[in-house]
């Protein structure tokens, strides 16, 4: 229950957000998903149209992440050079595409443009025929001197064996990366400059200002916030009745800290994004919780709600794939059903291909 009401109140702030953001931002931000979005005619897997191939190099890279099974499933990923966020790319930066096939077969790939531009957007690839499973890199691709700022997204769909993947095997079901373009601008936040009270309101088009001057949007915001925030704080409520009952329960200080020092952090896993994941001595399952602050929405669906956990075991570190849905990379190596595997120094463990974690002793 309580992690139902923490997704509630989190989809409900987040919904409000990114209408504010999609109605009121300027070219360069993310703006909302149905900005740019335009379904093209769905492929289908006979249709007689030549192949389109990329219009960059790819190369086979590694094996598949993914668990040896006859059923047709793709992971796709945006990679940008900056190192700085994934899914931005400033100036004159490159970018990458990563796609996992668990088998052979033919990728499509659409790509929209931001919204405004006289055409809604491209093929990349059509019927592009991949003959082995694994994790294939498109790139470098480079921006063009009249590359679109604004929001751009890429559409894939993956066909194998007479069917489609990631759903009903007869629909083409897709999924989607969205990444931002700016051109000129420094990787990184970028400060916008300051205006008068005046230049900001003729800055409003009339079709913003009519909308939000609404009331019954204006109500409708406001009643979905305040629900958010009594969400909230009932979740945190509970969380604080439950540190007490647990506190209670602890040992008295005086007595022997046996416990606490088995419990000390022995290693500990490292995230790009600085964020530490401490080990002690017991088991730790790590999933899709323990990198919610991490990862995107997309990439976050990747992960198990139990993905692996890290053990200790006579002084030996074990990692073990505990059968999640996307499989789990050691050193670039699947361990999925192999059982628990050693863990040494430094070695980047890859939760569904989606994030390295950096594994440390202390």
């Amino acid at each position: 229950m309580r992690n139902w009401l923490q997704l509630l109140a989190f989809v409900l702030i987040f919904g409000v957000l990114s209408s504010i953001v999609g109605h009121t931002s300027s070219v360069g931000a993310l703006g909302a998903p149905s900005d740019n979005t335009t379904t093209p005619i769905a492929p289908a897997g006979d249709q007689s149209q030549d192949e389109i191939k990329p219009p960059v190099e790819y190369v086979l890279v590694g094996p598949t992440s993914q668990s040896d099974n006859t059923t047709p499933n793709f992971i796709c990923s945006f990679i940008a050079t900056s190192g700085q966020k994934k899914s931005v790319v400033n100036g004159d930066e490159n970018w990458y595409l990563d796609i996992d096939i668990n088998v052979p077969g033919w990728t499509y790939i659409f790509e929209y443009f931001p919204a405004g531009q006289a055409s809604p957007g491209q093929w990349l690839a059509y019927k592009w025929q991949l003959p082995e499973s694994g994790l294939w890199q498109l790139g470098p691709f480079t921006p063009s001197a009249n590359e679109a700022e604004g929001q751009h997204i890429y559409r894939f769909w993956f066909y194998s064996d007479g069917q489609w993947a990631a759903g009903n095997p007869q629909t083409p079901n897709s999924k989607l990366i969205y990444w931002t373009y700016a051109k000129g601008k420094p990787a990184g936040p970028v400060t916008p400059p300051s205006t008068t009270a005046a230049e900001a309101k003729t800055g409003l088009s009339a079709k913003v200002y009519e909308f939000f001057s609404q009331p019954v949007v204006l109500g409708a915001c406001l009643l979905v916030v305040v629900a958010g925030l009594v969400l909230l704080v009932i979740y945190f409520w509970r969380r604080r009745s439950q540190y007490k009952v647990s506190f209670a329960d602890e040992a008295a200080p005086d007595e022997p800290s046996a416990a606490s020092e088995s419990a000390a952090a022995r290693a500990k896993l490292a995230l790009p994004n600085g964020i530490d994941i401490r080990l002690s001595g017991e088991s730790k399952v790590i999933g899709r919780s323990d990198l919610a602050r991490a990862l995107s929405l997309d990439d976050l669906g990747l992960v198990s709600r139990r993905h692996f956990a890290v053990k200790l075991d006579d002084e030996q570190f074990y990692i073990e794939d505990l059968g999640s849905d996307n499989g789990t990379l050691l050193n670039g190596k699947d361990i999925s059903g192999q059982g628990p595997v050693i863990l040494d120094d430094d070695d980047i463990i890859q939760p569904a291909g989606a994030i390295p974690l950096k594994f440390h002793l202390l």
